[in-house]
């Protein structure tokens, strides 16, 4: 009977799931987009990268869970334009997931976005 409760258990946190949301964006695409008219003189291209972080202490994940691709997003934009890029809008774009954990001890899970920072002509 023990052996069945314990199996029961084991089942039950097996099982379980979560989903999170990762991000909300204005635009994305896969492909080429056509009509985009930037000028790469200038200093209106610029690759540049933000990132977003999830630590787990213990088992517990510590931090903001949603949003966390737009997160980085935010941050590759911001941190282009506080290096002094005229841009709003990202090409090119790369993300990455980084995680690594010492068990029962320490983790971090971080999303990384690195593009292209731009400027559209009007």
């Amino acid at each position: 009977m023990k052996l069945n409760h314990a199996v029961a258990i084991l089942m039950a946190l097996l099982l379980s799931a979560c989903s999170v949301r990762l991000g909300q964006f204005t635009a994305a695409s896969t492909h080429n987009v056509r009509g985009l008219d930037y000028s790469t003189e200038q200093g209106t291209l610029t690759k540049t990268e933000g990132e977003t972080c999830l630590h787990t202490v213990i088992i517990f994940p510590v931090g903001k869970h949603d949003d966390r691709i737009q997160r980085a997003m935010d941050n590759a934009i911001s941190n282009g334009r506080s290096s002094g890029i005229d841009g709003d809008l990202l090409v090119n774009v790369r993300i990455e997931m980084n995680r690594w954990y010492i068990p029962l001890i320490y983790g971090r899970d971080c999303m990384r976005v690195e593009g292209d920072l731009i400027h559209l002509n009007r």
